[in-house]
């Protein structure tokens, strides 16, 4: 084993230390962004650019205002039962 594999290898056994404040959930935006391109790039038939960005911005804003709400209702749940 070269001593470059060695090294990539042994940055697997060292977990990335994930904050878990509230500004790291504004993360999943990027993700369902990516998410949003790939699925609308795979269900279009023929890809237009103006119909694929609004088809691909359509899906993104009803996924994050979704995503956005179930997070609140979550919440509210959480401290309702808590308290």
């Amino acid at each position: 084993m070269t001593p470059d594999m060695g090294a990539i290898l042994g940055a697997f056994t060292v977990p990335i230390d994930i904050p878990t404040d509230p500004m790291s959930t504004l993360w999943m935006f990027p993700l369902l962004l990516s998410i949003s391109i790939v699925y609308k790039a795979t269900k279009m038939r023929v890809l237009f650019a103006r119909r694929f960005a609004k088809e691909v911005a359509v899906l993104f804003g009803t996924i994050s205002v979704f995503m956005v709400f179930l997070g609140v209702v979550l919440i509210l749940l959480v401290k309702l039962l808590t308290e």
